[in-house]
Parts: structure tokens; C-alpha cells; sequence
């Protein structure tokens, strides 16, 4: 019985010890990730968001950083004018089936559920307008894109189509 008494004892500062030690531990974690976050992180650019550059225009960029597109923002509206070097046309497997029909024609068919059934006005549905060039898109003009999440959906199947196509050069 005596030694049991002693084991319990033993234990329980043990675990006293233990817990102390989680506890100085957790504070030196904490101080060691401010000191990170000051002074050697620099914040990352979202995966799904292009960067800014000049006011209202942002550069979209492959991940290997060459430039795919700019995307110019007005209220309701983004212009995004594909980089000249990167040859798109309309039947482009990556740019007419994915882009064009699963994304952007899969949002419109969304919003004109929404219109049909009164949750969204008519005038809101997202549209959009490819701008060629003779048999080149040089432009997609997406307009009604709405809110952020969508914007960024936009513009990451834009890098993704892009960059598909860009890399099927090389």
C-alpha cells in the first residue's frame, strides 16, 4: 500500500513537471513564431489571386512567373487582355471546353436559375464576351462576376487555361 501511495505521489508530480514544461514550451512557440512573422515572412500572394500592380490592374502570372494576362477592374466588369505571345482561339480544347463552357457558361446557367426562380434580377447574370482578333482571342470580357469568390475562380481558371496552353508551346 506504502508504495503505492509513493507511485501515486511520483506520478503526480511528474505530471506537474510535464504540464509546467507544455506550458513554457507553448509560450516559447508562441514567441518564436512572432519573431518569424516579423522579421523573415513576407506575405504571400494568395495561389487563386493575381498581384496587384498598377491602380485597378493586376497581372495575372503562370507559376513559374511569366506574364499570362492583365486584368483591368471597373465596377462591374473585368477586362482580362491576354498576353499577345500566348496564341488562343476559340475551338482551343483548354480555352472553348473548359474555360469558356465549364466555368463561365456553368455560372451564367447558375445565375439564370437564380433569375427564374426571383433570387437574383435579370440584369445581375453573368455574361461574358471573348474579343478576337481574325482567329486569335485577344480578350475576355466578363461582366456581373459579382463578388470576390468568383472573381478568383475567374481568374484562376484563366491562369490555368492559359498557362495549359502556353505550356503545350514549349
Amino acid at each position: 500500500m506504502k508504495r503505492l501511495a509513493e507511485l501515486k505521489t511520483f506520478l503526480e508530480q511528474r505530471l506537474a513537471d510535464l504540464e509546467h514544461e507544455i506550458d513554457s514550451l507553448r509560450m516559447l512557440l508562441e514567441i518564436v513564431d512572432r519573431e518569424l512573422a516579423a522579421k523573415s515572412f513576407k506575405k504571400a500572394h494568395p495561389p487563386e489571386a493575381a498581384e496587384k500592380e498598377a491602380a485597378g490592374l493586376r497581372m495575372i502570372r503562370s507559376r513559374s512567373g511569366s506574364l499570362l494576362a492583365t486584368m483591368s477592374l471597373k465596377e462591374r466588369e473585368a477586362r482580362i487582355v491576354f498576353n499577345p505571345e500566348i496564341r488562343v482561339t476559340q475551338d482551343m480544347r483548354p480555352f472553348s471546353s473548359f474555360l469558356l463552357r465549364k466555368v463561365l457558361d456553368s455560372m451564367r446557367e447558375a445565375d439564370l436559375q437564380k433569375a427564374s426562380e426571383g433570387r437574383l434580377v435579370q440584369s445581375d447574370v453573368l455574361s461574358y464576351e471573348v474579343v478576337d482578333d481574325g482567329d486569335t482571342a485577344r480578350e475576355l470580357i466578363v461582366k456581373n462576376y459579382r463578388d470576390e469568390q468568383r472573381l478568383r475562380e475567374i481568374v484562376n481558371s484563366v491562369k490555368w487555361t492559359l498557362d495549359t496552353i502556353a505550356s503545350s508551346y514549349k
